[in-house]
């Protein structure tokens, strides 16, 4: 079955709408966190994948964090879910492709405010 579907030729087709779709949403974020996160978060736009990597300032949890965000209706993953030893409280995993990116824009303005509401956006 996988042989047929990879032979159909309107896979590759798909698959860079796909592409085209997850790039602008990855731009999106991209620059959403540019403008609204405060300079003491540090991330990088990934090349390839699902999601950002952001890490807090020093002394914040991102658990702490997801309880306060929730409220807000934002969600993301603690980074903590992903070490297998010396979890990183500080860090946490942002997915941007099932987002459009207006609604990605107001998210990660909440969740800069959040983390720190009084720090100037880079």
């Amino acid at each position: 079955i996988a042989h047929a579907v990879l032979a159909d030729p309107r896979v590759p087709v798909h698959r860079e709408r796909v592409r085209a779709l997850y790039r602008a949403r990855r731009d999106a974020m991209d620059e959403a966190l540019r403008r609204h996160m405060p300079a003491t978060c540090d991330w990088h736009a990934p090349a390839g994948g699902m999601c950002f990597w952001l890490r807090l300032p020093e002394g914040q949890d991102a658990r702490a964090l997801l309880a306060r965000a929730l409220a807000e209706h934002i969600a993301f993953v603690p980074g903590h879910a992903f070490h297998a030893s010396a979890p990183a409280a500080r860090t946490l995993r942002l997915s941007y492709v099932t987002v459009p990116p207006d609604a990605l824009g107001r998210a990660v303005a909440t969740l800069a405010r959040l983390i720190d509401g009084t720090a100037t956006p880079r």
